[in-house]
């Protein structure tokens, strides 16, 4: 059974909350539910905050007080929780009688929590409990992460007891982290496939605490929706949780006029309707209840906005499976309002999958009056989602080429690059900044590698003012890439954007056979470009392997311990040590 002992202060209290949360938390199989929708991760824990020295009571503390506490919680934000436990000590030491007290106490226990000595952290959180139970800033904390230790420790259950203590305190259950704990014993709640009593605690977090935790109310408000969306679906509730939490959003918005009349409300709904539409296919009767009840919720409103009433059409679809009657609620609301290009593409769209409905759909098309955007949209969509090249091709020759400016037709020229090279081509061909044409081209045949094409192009783009210096760049990369490596080094050499074409210099050294050349290029980037060092020792280190230097390469591998020791490259060679199976130790030409 759960211990429901209380500090001193609160020995006696019954109350009906309580006596609730006893039957709640009753010991039985820890289940998920069969869609598995609640198996959410606990994000408002992940994220608490830690407690701080209130500033009005700091002002309080005499000078050696504030001093010494100021030193022990720099030494806390540093992340060094040992030497910090070290400070809070010494703290209570010297200042047995001070304010701060209880405060020192909890971070002490605190930093014991981040070290992972969790049985020694709920010791120290005690006793913030037992020494200063009315001291609710800390000693409601110390109560959560007391059931964050057990949590962390595989004891669930002790865990939710803690918690459950917690959120019966009146006062306690005020704190912010008293969100926390609601929301963890709704999810226990969840587990034991008791949805509907745990979205109480998330409807109470979501309520209490929108402003003094957002983190944990917004997770809160999240799985009220999940609830009234999918595990129950209840609009009218749903309808009135989002008028009292003021909205879905991150922060609370005021709601103008009646909710039921809200687009805003009805497009959280839709999302969270797509969100949440997902069923194994052994529960296609939860999936056909899901959508019978949205669409039969939704139905009746919104008759000019199209995305609304295709949404319905889609979910009456999802239950009757009757594709005719899908299709007749879409050509109906596609009469109900003027027709124009952009609602005619979302049609031509919707119907992807019917080619009839396409072809009758694109009929409809106003081409007098579309937009070269609608154009390239559409010729987009017919080629990679009809998979229709003829519809596409037509559409591509319909596009007002004089009118485009360069970067459109560039973006269209690198879409058509892979599809059509020859089309792309002509696009960089058409563009009234002919230098700017040649370099797209030219990033082209870089991207493919394509020597034969790309190098010629490169020497010529190397003499343009604007782009010489990018095109020299994709020379050597082609030569590399090449193999031709005796050539690449003059090119990089050309290029002067240390360190980038130091390291493909030692490279081509490397691949010619030249280790002392290609070492002596990583050497000049370690000594020249701090920030870059401990990856030019560790790549000095790979040199020597390629070529069978064993005994280089181990003592190269020591050097970056012990030069770089803090740094990712340390921890590869350290590694690398270990799989030769060689013992960690100083390099021979460690400080060379």
């Amino acid at each position: 059974m759960f211990d429901f002992s209380y500090p001193p202060r609160q020995k006696g209290l019954r109350t009906q909350f309580l006596m609730k949360t006893i039957a709640w938390l009753s010991m039985g199989a820890l289940l998920l539910l069969a869609t598995g929708v609640w198996a959410a991760p606990r994000t408002a824990r992940a994220r608490v905050a830690e407690v701080q020295y209130a500033n009005e009571d700091f002002k309080l503390l005499d000078t050696f007080e504030a001093h010494r506490l100021t030193k022990a919680d720099e030494v806390f934000a540093k992340g060094e929780f040992r030497r910090a436990r070290s400070e809070y000590d010494s703290f209570i030491l010297e200042f047995p009688q001070t304010k701060a007290l209880a405060y020192a106490l909890l971070r002490k226990a605190r930093c014991l929590h981040l070290e992972n000595k969790r049985y020694e952290a709920i010791k120290a959180y005690q006793e913030v409990l037992d020494y200063f139970p009315n001291v609710v800033r800390y000693a409601a904390p110390a109560i959560y992460f007391i059931g964050l230790c057990h949590w962390e420790n595989g004891e669930e259950e002790k865990a939710v007891s803690a918690w459950a203590k917690m959120a019966a305190d009146k006062e306690y259950s005020r704190h912010p982290l008293g969100a926390s704990a609601f929301n963890e014993l709704a999810d226990y709640l969840v587990k034991q496939e008791k949805p509907a009593d745990a979205v109480k605690y998330y409807e109470q977090v979501a309520f209490t605490f929108r402003t003094d935790n957002p983190d944990a109310a917004n997770y809160a408000i999240g799985r009220v929706v999940v609830h009234y969306v999918r595990t129950n679906p209840n609009e009218a509730a749903l309808r009135a949780f989002y008028a009292k939490v003021k909205t879905f959003d991150g922060r609370p918005q005021k709601i103008d006029g009646d909710v039921v009349a809200s687009r805003n409300y009805w497009t959280r709904i839709q999302e969270a309707i797509s969100r949440h539409g997902e069923f194994p296919a052994d529960k296609s009767n939860l999936r056909d209840n899901f959508f019978r009840y949205w669409a039969e919720a939704m139905e009746g409103k919104f008759l000019d906005w199209d995305e609304y009433q295709i949404n319905i059409a889609a979910y009456r679809l999802n239950h009757e499976r009757d594709t005719k009657k899908w299709l007749e609620r879409l050509d109906k609301q596609y009469s109900r309002t003027t027709a124009d290009n952009v609602r005619t593409i979302r049609w031509i769209k919707t119907f992807r999958d019917h080619k009839a409905k396409v072809a009758e759909y694109y009929r409809k098309i106003d081409f007098a009056k579309i937009t070269p955007g609608q154009l390239i949209d559409l010729m987009k969509f017919a080629y990679e989602d009809l998979n229709d090249a003829g519809m596409g091709r037509s559409l591509y020759e319909r596009l007002p080429f004089s009118q485009l400016a360069d970067p459109l037709k560039a973006e269209l020229g690198r879409y058509f690059w892979k599809r059509s090279p020859d089309q792309a081509k002509d696009l960089f061909k058409m563009m009234n900044d002919k230098e700017l044409g040649n370099m797209e081209l030219l990033r082209c045949y870089a991207r493919d590698d394509d020597m034969k094409n790309g190098l010629p192009l490169a020497e010529e783009m190397t003499k343009s003012p604007t782009f010489s210096v990018e095109a020299l760049r994709i020379k050597a990369d082609l030569l590399f890439e090449g193999k031709e490596y005796a050539k690449a080094i003059p090119a990089y050499q050309a290029c002067d954007n240390p360190p980038a074409n130091l390291w493909r210099i030692a490279d081509c050294y490397a691949a010619l056979g030249k280790s002392e050349q290609a070492i002596g290029q990583l050497r000049e980037v370690e000594n020249f470009f701090k920030q870059h060092a401990p990856e030019a020792a560790l790549r000095v280190a790979g040199v020597y392997k390629r070529f069978n230097l064993r005994d280089q390469h181990i003592a190269a591998l020591r050097a970056v311990l012990k030069k770089y020791p803090k740094s990712g490259q340390s921890n590869a060679a350290h590694l690398e040590l270990e799989k030769l199976g060689v013992r960690i130790g100083g390099g021979v030409d460690a400080d060379q």
